[in-house]
Parts: structure tokens; C-alpha cells; sequence
């Protein structure tokens, strides 16, 4: 368990991708389904985001911004 524990590294829950963005959480889960972020999707509708895919989704939307 812990080598996927530091394999995954931090799971976030898109309630918490939500707030850590300070966007809706309809907003949140758009950009899951449209691939904007990259997410797993666990038992139906159950969102998990790792730290990484958060770092990266940032990192890009700030390349962008400043385009």
C-alpha cells in the first residue's frame, strides 16, 4: 500500500480542487469531464485528482495567462 501511496502521491477530492482554485464546483467537474484536468473517476461519479495533475493544470493555466 504505501508504494502506491508514494507512487499516487497526494489525491485530491474535486470538492477540494474546487477550493483550492476558487472556481464552482460545476466548474470543477467540466473541466474534469473536458480533460482540462486530469482526474481519475472512482465508483461513478467520485473524482480523485492527484497533486501532480494539480501542479500541472496550474503551471499550464499560468503559461497561458501570460500569452
Amino acid at each position: 500500500m504505501e508504494d502506491m501511496k508514494s507512487y499516487l502521491g497526494r489525491l485530491y477530492s474535486a470538492d477540494e480542487v474546487a477550493k483550492l482554485l476558487n472556481i464552482d464546483m460545476n466548474t470543477c467537474y467540466k473541466w474534469l469531464g473536458e480533460g482540462r484536468i486530469k482526474g481519475m473517476k472512482l465508483a461513478g461519479a467520485l473524482w480523485r485528482i492527484r497533486d501532480a495533475d494539480l501542479r500541472a493544470f496550474v503551471e499550464q493555466s499560468i503559461k497561458e495567462g501570460s500569452r
